[in-house]
């Protein structure tokens, strides 16, 4: 049965999310280099009507795909940058909580005599 309790380690979030952060900037690398790839020929297909007719159709479906590559590369840096801000929020939620429970463990309490 599950407990309905999700435990979460926040260095291993933090880490997980530099890992991705990583994914995300070997994809910023690699768009760019087939970016220049799929820029870099002008005309492969020939000048005459046909040639560039197609030549129109390629680069208005390979420009749509870069733009959906480049939106999820985008998509997977936010996911990054959210892991390790979540991360840091626990780990500064739990030390004010902490501190909050040791401040008020060195108050007495009233009428204890102290």
């Amino acid at each position: 049965m599950v407990s309905g309790r999700l435990r979460i380690d926040p260095d291993s979030v933090a880490a997980a999310g530099r890992d991705l952060a990583g994914v995300a900037r070997r994809m910023a690398d690699d768009l760019g280099t087939l970016e220049t790839a799929v820029g870099a020929s002008s005309s492969p297909w020939g000048a005459d009507e046909a040639g560039s007719v197609f030549g129109l159709a390629y680069r208005a479906a390979a420009d749509l795909a870069l733009e959906a590559i480049g939106s999820y590369t985008e998509q997977v840096g936010f996911a990054a940058a959210t892991l390790i801000v979540q991360a840091r929020s626990v780990v500064a939620e739990d030390a004010a909580a902490a501190s909050d429970l040791y401040a008020a463990g060195s108050v007495s309490s009233p009428g204890g005599g102290g």
